[in-house]
């Protein structure tokens, strides 16, 4: 039940999930403080079509967070809190972290940042929940993730699995960027158990989100984040395998914001994913898409191998009582943005006549995980 008092402290705003959990907690009527960067990201905020309709006044506020792994960060950021909803965490953006760097880049800030905001709750005495945005990389040892290794279909990934977690050196961003998600995840429920403060906790574990990005102002911009392992397979860049788990941004929002009812099950972990087969969005765009097809804004030569990776959601969807968005839905919401983008701008990268990518920018775009 949501009380007039209730405040709710939002943390990664900016980014595709949540910004989209914003909206929603907005729409829901929440009070929310978002904590960001800078002023800059304050305006960015609010300078989105979707805030502006709403008109939210006096119940969006911000506080700027400008570094979540120092300690005492979100101190003065939870003030009169009642809820917290943690989904800021470094992402990965191409190779260009270097190895040398992925701790500092990637595990420090999660766990920090993490640890930072749950001791700041259980400080101010106000928080009844916080809700953590982890990711399905946390259930799942990389190698299966990557295909290299095959989990039998009679053991799908489970919300209550575990794995330990590898330090560094890393082979790739991709798989430092796991390794925070698992180390985040541990440290989280050691101190929860550990403290055993007033609130409790709720994880979330989207696999590879996709839909509409409402930060997303160019099409380039549109390429970033998972969403554009389907925009490169759809301009005809072969790459993968990836594991077929995917979820619609708008069912990780709903998600994030029925959390915060007491009546979801807390200190528990809840995928959010479906399964799904990476080249079906080659049909998916002939039937829904011709014209985009006929004047090569698509491409249909791609092809984006699938690694098979069972999950069970039983827990999710009698938790949360929703089935999870279609794969072509999140296929259509993802390139229906990119091709309004393309017609309003132009084109993304022009060669030969014929829409295209380079092939170091689409690396960068696809290797970009958002949660």
């Amino acid at each position: 039940m949501r009380f007039s008092r209730d405040l709710v402290l939002i943390t990664g705003a900016t980014g595709h999930v949540g910004s989209c959990t914003l909206l929603h907690l907005l729409e829901s009527g929440y009070h929310v403080r978002a904590a960001v960067r800078s002023e800059a990201k304050i305006a960015a905020v609010l300078s989105r079509p979707q805030i502006r309709a709403l008109n939210p006044g006096s119940r969006l506020t911000f506080t700027i967070v400008p570094d979540i792994s120092v300690p005492g960060a979100y101190d003065h950021a939870v003030d009169g809190v009642t809820h917290i909803i943690h989904i800021a965490s470094p992402l990965a953006t191409g190779d260009s972290v270097p190895a040398d760097r992925h701790d500092e880049f990637f595990i420090r800030p999660a766990v920090q940042g993490t640890l930072n905001l749950l001791e700041a709750a259980n400080m101010v005495g106000t928080v009844r929940r916080v809700v953590i945005t982890s990711s399905i990389v946390a259930l799942v040892p990389y190698n299966e993730m990557e295909g290299i290794t095959k989990r039998s279909p009679l053991k799908p990934v489970s919300p209550n699995d575990r794995i330990p977690f590898v330090p560094g050196p890393y082979k790739d961003t991709f798989a430092a960027y796991a390794a925070s998600k698992v180390a985040s995840l541990h440290h989280a429920e050691a101190w929860m158990a550990r403290e055993r403060p007033a609130f409790d906790a709720v994880y979330l574990h989207p696999g590879f989100v996709l839909g509409r990005n409402d930060t997303a102002l160019t099409p380039g911009q549109a390429m970033q984040g998972t969403n554009s392992v389907v925009l490169a397979l759809l301009l005809g860049k072969r790459f993968g395998p990836y594991a077929g788990t995917t979820v619609y941004a708008e069912d990780v929002a709903r998600a994030h914001i029925m959390s915060l009812d007491p009546s979801v099950f807390g200190n528990q972990s809840y995928i959010l994913s479906q399964t799904s087969r990476w080249n079906d969005a080659r049909e998916i765009a002939r039937r829904c898409f011709p014209e985009a097809i006929k004047s090569k804004m698509l491409v249909m030569g791609g092809s984006v191998r699938t690694t098979n990776l069972p999950v069970d959601t039983s827990l999710t969807e009698e938790t949360f009582g929703f089935k999870f968005t279609s794969y072509e839905e999140q296929v259509k919401s993802t390139v229906s943005q990119f091709l309004e983008l393309r017609l309003r701008k132009g084109p993304v990268f022009n060669v030969g006549g014929d829409v295209s990518v380079k092939k170091r920018d689409v690396f960068v775009s696809v290797r970009a995980i958002t949660c």
